[in-house]
């Protein structure tokens, strides 16, 4: 028995290796930007919290407070993480029920976090704190009647110097407020701007002399985006054209880069809707193809990773893919259902021994790298009723 192999969509996807992100602790987030995967994760792991938001201009400073998680973040103007606070219940925020630094727990005492991270200093100006520096990070631990109830962390400069790659990648296009003023407030309100003879402008809200809130941009390039700005990039909700790339994306965007859940449209009719990381198709996710090839399941670096169900004019593969390709338990169904089967894909070949369906007769059939070395006996009284 034959089912044809589906090869014209997994040519289509380039295969990058995937990178699939673990919790960490959080001093191990700092230097890293805003988008960054592991920080994404940690952010969407905050109880969908939305972050109550503050701009200190003499600092260049964002500042994150998420409330309901008991977590306080500053981000620096490369809108890296620079440091992290967390907090026990009380006051304005909630307890934080995260992953804790050396295994600490509120209201342990001071021996107790002495013992889990092996040695504190003392800080002459506030006898409630006990300090632990390192190359990486000082990390604050502040007690109230002899108990955790608060940690600081913040990144050293080295940390700050450590990812530049990171941050080149994180970052899209950023407005500069250095171009020529064409009209109203670009200080406090609304205004707009051009950059080089044309080759740019914006037209929108500005807050602290940068374009941020709700605004329009265009270039000489055939770009054009209208939604939020925050800080001179493109962030919040917003729609984008690119002519030279021939698409259209409307969804979410974070430091000018497509980056949650979003729709991308090209002229070809290929589509997809799902999730993105950074530029990067990333979670779950529909990619279609002119309305005859789509794959509905998990995306990993612009290509189909995890479980998944991709559907051809052929037939169905319905299990687990890498790299674009069946690779794990899969069942292959031809488009009339009539046949079937099931066994483990190794890179999109048919290795081991799988069960095989034709009109309700079973049988078995060995592969090797997609061979058929064997195939077993059909048990006609094995007809499903």
């Amino acid at each position: 028995m034959r089912i044809r192999p589906t090869k014209i969509i997994l040519l289509i996807l380039l295969a990058f290796s995937s990178s699939y992100t673990v919790a960490e602790s959080p001093e191990k987030l700092l230097g890293k930007p805003y988008t960054y995967a592991s920080v994404s994760k940690y952010i969407q792991n905050l109880k969908n919290d939305k972050p109550v938001e503050s701009f200190l201009p003499y600092l260049r400073i964002l500042k994150l407070d998420y409330l309901k998680s008991g977590v306080s973040m500053e981000l620096n103007t490369d809108i890296v993480l620079s440091k992290i606070s967390l907090f026990d219940s009380g006051y304005s925020y909630q307890k934080y029920v995260g992953e804790m630094p050396f295994d600490v727990t509120w209201g342990m005492n001071i021996d107790q976090v002495q013992d889990n991270t092996g040695g504190l200093d003392f800080v002459s100006d506030n006898k409630y704190v006990r300090r632990m520096s390192t190359d990486d990070f000082q990390m604050d631990f502040y007690f109230e009647n002899s108990r955790l109830y608060h940690i600081r962390i913040l990144a050293t400069l080295k940390t700050l110097q450590n990812y530049p790659n990171e941050i080149m990648a994180a970052t899209g296009i950023r407005l500069i407020p250095d171009g020529k003023k064409i009209e109203g407030n670009i200080l406090d309100g609304q205004g707009s701007m051009m950059w080089g003879d044309g080759v740019a402008v914006y037209k929108g809200e500005w807050t602290y002399g940068v374009p941020h809130g709700k605004g329009q941009y265009v270039d000489s390039f055939g770009n054009k985006y209208e939604g939020d700005f925050k800080l001179g990039f493109f962030w919040g909700q917003g729609k984008f054209y690119s002519k030279y790339y021939k698409y259209s994306y409307s969804g979410s965007f974070a430091m000018s880069k497509k980056h949650g859940e979003g729709r991308i449209g090209y002229s070809n009719k290929t589509t997809y809707q799902g999730g993105w990381q950074q530029d990067k198709m990333e979670g779950q996710g529909t990619y279609s193809i002119s309305n005859r090839y789509s794959y509905t399941g998990r995306m990993v670096n612009n290509t189909f990773n995890g479980r998944g169900i991709l559907k051809t004019p052929d037939g169905v593969i319905d299990g687990y893919f890498k790299n674009g390709k069946p690779h794990g338990k899969c069942t292959q169904s031809s488009a009339d259902g009539a046949q079937s089967i099931t066994g483990k894909f190794i890179n999109g070949k048919k290795n081991g021994t799988f069960d095989v369906s034709i009109l309700g007769n079973k049988s078995t059939i060995t592969y090797k790298d997609d061979i058929e070395i064997k195939q077993g006996p059909i048990d006609g009284s094995l007809i499903d009723k």
